[in-house]
């Protein structure tokens, strides 16, 4: 790699000479449970034993109202965040990586939450990333563990830390807010919300709905329209806060495609996916409205908190259900054997038996002509003779498949936390979440009716490949102890899960499968010495989880394969050393971390790999608990108010991640695949008197793409840029605020490779600018 890890690692010392002059704002602990202050435009960090960030009113400036909550938070340190679509419109193309754990298409190792409670996993199939539950006006902030998150927090896949995505509460006073946003690819966003003030002792609530819609940036077929609502009441009474929650998303989302290296630097400006039906189905199969996601998501949770003198408690029950369909078609009908045949001509089970692409008039499948060696060059290298027309008689059809997978998911469970202090110097907390889920999936295809001319399909699907059920019973329990020794404060925890996967094959063909994914008991320590009143020092320790996926006992070979049974959860061991340290007009941290990842669960392929896309997911291979991977690096952050109305903020992340066995798939000692090794952020901002404006630029360093690190892929520097101005409350009579605000992301329209995995990645969005205008009533 052009970067030296080791060079930049030194010239970290520099950094920290002057990060010892700030200081994260802090905030008040009671019982162990953490709410944070934020100031309007610093980033601020929680005052405990790890590394922490926080977003602030800066970051939320800078991206569009219409943007993912998600994107918000990628100009922490530690924080790559890759989005594929505008506004983060398509979940098949989102990437999330810190300090070398990554969520994608094929990895789940950061962890997530709402207000603290959990969102059901973040996979593309029956997951639910933070962005299905919020809407950008609505978040108060995101809250960064970049390795260590709090005890507490509940994730199944938080190997390398937690991302908690905190809700605004309702106002004190009524008020109504609408705002309009449009702006490139016909973008288009409406936003209303309804606070309705103290209507009862201690009561407010609001009503929030949203609209979005934007067409696919790249080329002129394809987009994302979302429908989104959410409802928040809160009554305070004594020592007593109860809230309720409700969130409803509804989206349809057109893909964006991966690619190799090799692609990109022919064209970076498609992703192989094209915008016309030509007829022709081997083609027509990357045409872009039939690579869909729809999904759509109810999440509820009531919460009870009680603040007494010597013992707090919180106990907060939730709900979900998540329903979802991906879709894709694929050039050629399946022949199917065996399985049930139903009343409506569906077959139920069965297997392919081959595959046809042509037919005669009576739907009779056809043979290419003898002799014919012509093939179609696109996509994925080209076709087969089967696959081209011209290899047929005049008068042959071509049949073509829309292939649906099905993903429905139910999870209830419940969190609850109580801590009770002996006195004004220790304090002992304990607590537990309990969680069960019900993940449905089946997948079944469908004849294109006339795939000549379009790609509607019939609605009773000819095959349905399989039907399974994967239930989910989780319990984790923890305790933990807190000593005040003045300006010292020690903690010390320890925590289990206990975690039960069942599939059930709902065909019955297959016998049912259950793995016990326990984990041991996991340590947690950390301290941290107040050393001066603006200097703050922690060191902190954690053991992190992952437990076995659902997906690892999704296929069929799975149900046969002995080392099954034998799998063990992931685990990471986190360390981390830092300092805060803020004098007012300076705040900073800076954190040195190493982590190591063990029991690291890999699919080992067997066999040649499938031409194109595998539709049928034919290529064999099975699940191994391989080795692992250990991170070192540092991260910084610095904000300061250097002048009247002006702030500057930076952030550096230097990160050396690196596999620790040879496998089939990796070398030891080669660097993770696409893990960020450099990356800076750099933010100038300007406020006073309603107006604000800003810009910040983003340079992420080269990486290596691939396991076998042969191929790198390039470094790049993205920039956005905003302006806004609020005009004065009673401007217009009636009206208390006008806000409008411009916003550009990406400004110098660079065309980069952001997330994926590895050898195929996915394109950066091009550059946006988007145009709001907000009335507060």
């Amino acid at each position: 790699m052009k970067t030296d890890f080791k060079k930049a690692l030194l010239g970290a010392g520099s950094l920290l000479a002057f990060a010892v002059a700030a200081h994260a704002e802090e905030t008040s602990t009671v019982g162990g449970a953490e709410d944070m202050a934020i100031d309007e435009i610093v980033i601020s960090a929680r005052k405990t034993t790890y590394a922490n960030n926080a977003t602030d009113a800066i970051m939320m400036d800078q991206k569009p109202a219409a943007s993912s909550v998600l994107a918000v938070v990628d100009s922490l340190p530690g924080m790559f965040i890759a989005e594929g679509g505008p506004f983060g419109s398509d979940d098949w193309s989102t990437t999330v990586s810190v300090r070398g754990f990554t969520v994608s298409l094929s990895e789940q190792q950061v962890g997530m939450t709402i207000d603290g409670l959990p969102n059901g996993n973040s996979n593309y199939g029956g997951g639910a990333k933070a962005n299905r539950y919020i809407d950008s006006e609505n978040m108060e902030r995101a809250e960064v563990s970049q390795g260590t998150a709090d005890i507490a927090s509940p994730s199944h896949e938080a190997l390398g830390g937690t991302i908690n995505f905190v809700t605004s509460d309702p106002l004190e006073e009524q008020r109504f807010w609408g705002s309009v946003s449009m702006g490139n690819n016909n973008a288009q966003r409406y936003f209303a919300r309804y606070d309705t003030g103290e209507f009862a002792e201690g009561t407010r609530a609001y009503f929030s709905y949203s609209n979005t819609q934007n067409d696919a940036w790249i080329g002129n077929a394809g987009g994302t329209e979302r429908d989104h609502f959410e409802a928040k009441i809160v009554s305070e009474m004594d020592q007593w806060k109860f809230t309720g929650r409700l969130s409803f998303d509804d989206v349809t989302e057109a893909n964006y495609q991966q690619i190799s290296l090799a692609e990109f630097e022919e064209n970076p400006n498609w992703d192989r996916l094209t915008d016309e039906i030509t007829g022709i189905p081997y083609i027509d199969q990357v045409y872009r409205p039939v690579w869909g996601t729809l999904r759509r998501n109810w999440f509820a949770y009531a919460k009870a908190e009680y603040r007494g003198d010597n013992f707090d408690f919180t106990v907060a029950p939730y709900y979900h259900d998540n329903w979802g369909r991906g879709d894709w078609a694929p050039p050629y009908i399946v022949a199917v054997t065996g399985g049930d045949v139903q009343s409506n001509g569906t077959i139920y089970g069965g297997s392919a038996a081959g595959s046809y692409t042509y037919v005669d008039a009576n739907g009779t499948p056809l043979a290419p002509i003898a002799g014919c060696t012509a093939t179609l060059p696109f996509p994925y290298g080209g076709s087969s003779p089967a696959s081209n027309p011209a290899c047929y008689e005049a008068g042959a059809n071509p049949v073509s498949s829309y292939r649906h997978t099905h993903y429905g998911k139910k999870r209830y469970g419940v969190t609850a936390d109580g801590a009770y202090r002996l006195g004004e110097m220790n304090t002992l907390r304990a607590g537990l979440w309990w969680e069960n889920s019900d993940r449905h999936e089946y997948r079944d295809w469908h004849n294109i009716i006339d795939p000549r001319s379009s790609v509607q399909f019939d609605d009773v699907a000819y095959w349905r490949q399989y039907d399974r059920d994967f239930d989910v019973d989780t319990l984790m329990l923890y305790a933990e102890d807190t000593l005040e020794l003045g300006r010292l404060q020690l903690r010390g925890g320890i925590k289990k899960y206990l975690v039960d996967l069942t599939r059930t094959d709902n065909f019955g063909t297959q016998a049912q499968q259950e793995i016990e994914s326990d984990s041991d008991i996991l340590f947690s320590a950390g301290a941290l010495f107040a050393a001066t009143d603006n200097l703050e020092v922690f060191a902190g320790f954690a053991q992190n989880f992952a437990a076995i996926k659902d997906g690892v006992i999704e296929g069929a070979a799975s149900v046969t394969n002995p080392e099954i049974p034998d799998l063990e959860g992931e685990t990471a061991d986190n360390f981390d050393f830092g300092l805060r340290f803020g004098n007012g007009a300076v705040r900073a941290t800076i954190t040195a971390y190493y982590v190591k990842f063990n029991n690291r669960i890999t699919f080992v392929s067997a066999g040649d790999p499938v031409d194109g896309v595998d539709y049928l997911e034919e290529g064999e291979g099975a699940y191994f608990n391989v080795g692992g991977i250990k991170s070192k690096g540092i991260e910084a952050s610095i904000s300061a108010d250097f002048a009247e109305h002006w702030n500057i903020y930076g952030a550096l992340t230097l990160n050396d991640s690196e596999y620790t066995e040879t496998t089939a798939q990796v070398t030891e000692g080669n660097k993770v695949a696409l893990a960020p090794e450099f990356q800076l952020v750099g933010t100038l901002s300007y406020y006073n008197d309603g107006v604000r404006a800003g810009v910040s630029a983003k340079h992420v360093g080269e990486r290596y793409g691939n396991f076998a690190n042969t191929e790198e892929v390039p470094s790049y520097t993205t920039v956005d840029a905003w302006v806004g101005y609020t005009m004065p409350e009673g401007t217009i009579q009636g009206i208390g605020e006008i806000d409008f605000s411009l916003n550009a992301t990406n400004l110098t329209d660079k065309r980069y490779l952001g997330g994926g995995e590895p050898g195929a990645y996915f394109i950066g969005a091009e550059r946006q600018i988007t145009a709001n205008i907000g009335f507060k009533f």
